[in-house]
């Protein structure tokens, strides 16, 4: 058992969660969670770090429900936030990318609880029933792992590549992505790559395409989302922050397209989050030129006004999260611990370009 999650354990069983949950130091502070992907079969075996099960979400929702949590849409949150208007354990909701998982099993579960949510979508696999390159690359390697076969001939590497454990799937996973960027291979034959891994690992590609897993949504779905649920907003058009001006507002200004035909003109799009986490100095001044208000990252704590609007934290939701340590951050007293250097806003990154 890791250390805090022992000081979890201890500071609730003391009272300690209650005592800051319903403390005005709470109140004055907005919890953004952060969710990927929701599992439809076995995607949370397979990477436990970006899935959960429906199962989990559901307790996650019942524990704020139960607790007296007041959920709210991310931008009225992050508007009362800062005009010092939250109510009491404010809680806001995000999902990032918009696979197809999120309609099929989220969002049946955020109507069983009414719980608003903010979907970051990134528009350019919507306009392909294939799955995303780097990630059923990954699934695929993963579901072949006992096959007992290698995958270095695929790749042109002089050295086989077996697949059996998790550092020889990273290493063949990073080889693969190599090969296809050497190569400016294309979405749709990056695809065929993957459908010739899979042939060689043993696994069946045609039915992982037909059950649309790692798949984004369409466009039809995204449009049919419910608008006073779900609030779809910027994160970028093919999941990169180029470090080239006019190549990251071309990713905005993509992205926001697709969203307005999707969603419809009226759309208000000033929130984003960074592809990956990544944030950057001159980011952070492209955005604002872009019109973008808040912004969040990957980076734990719970947001307060003495954050940068651009750079808000969030609580990333996972099957490695036990509950004792959801609980933890949603009464804020997780993110009353000291924080290490890697989890804290690196003032070099905020230097890059932003004098540029």
């Amino acid at each position: 058992m890791r250390p805090k999650e022992v000081i979890f354990r201890i500071a609730k069983r003391v009272g300690a969660f209650a005592l800051v949950r319903d403390s005005e130091w709470r109140r004055l502070r907005l919890l953004i969670l952060c969710y990927h992907g929701v599992s439809l079969r076995d995607e949370h075996e397979w990477n436990g770090e970006l899935y959960v099960t429906p199962a989990h979400l559901r307790e996650r929702l019942r524990l704020l429900r139960d607790r007296g949590y007041t959920i709210l849409p991310l931008d009225e949150a992050c508007r009362m936030l800062r005009e010092d208007r939250l109510p009491p354990r404010s809680v806001s909701i995000t999902f990032d990318d918009a696979t197809v998982d999120f309609e099929r099993a989220a969002l049946p579960i955020l109507r069983e609880f009414r719980a608003p949510t903010t979907l970051y979508l990134t528009s350019f696999y919507t306009e392909f029933r294939i799955p995303v390159f780097d990630t059923v690359l990954s699934y695929v390697l993963w579901k072949g792992r006992g096959s007992g076969a290698e995958v270095g001939a695929l790749c042109g590497s002089p050295d086989p590549l077996p697949i059996a454990t998790a550092a020889d799937r990273e290493r063949a996973h990073a080889r693969l992505r190599c090969h296809a960027a050497t190569y400016s291979l294309d979405a749709l034959a990056k695809d065929a790559l993957v459908a010739r891994v899979a042939a060689c690992v043993g696994v069946d590609y045609a039915e992982i395409l037909s059950s649309e897993i790692l798949q984004l949504m369409t466009p039809a779905s995204v449009a049919a989302l419910p608008h006073d649920l779900v609030n779809v907003q910027m994160h970028t058009h093919r999941h990169r922050a180029p470090r080239e001006r006019v190549l990251f507002r071309r990713e905005l200004t993509d992205n926001a397209c697709r969203i307005i035909e999707m969603r419809g003109a009226d759309s208000r799009l000033t929130h984003f989050c960074y592809p990956n986490g990544e944030y950057r100095g001159d980011l952070l001044r492209w955005l604002s030129e872009f019109g973008v208000e808040f912004a969040t990252t990957c980076l734990p704590g719970i947001a307060s006004t003495h954050d940068h609007p651009l750079l808000l934290p969030r609580f990333v939701d996972n099957c490695l999260q036990s509950p004792t340590t959801f609980e933890a951050w949603a009464s804020g007293f997780a993110a009353l611990l000291p924080k290490s250097r890697q989890y804290r806003i690196d003032d070099d990154l905020l230097r890059v370009g932003a004098s540029g």
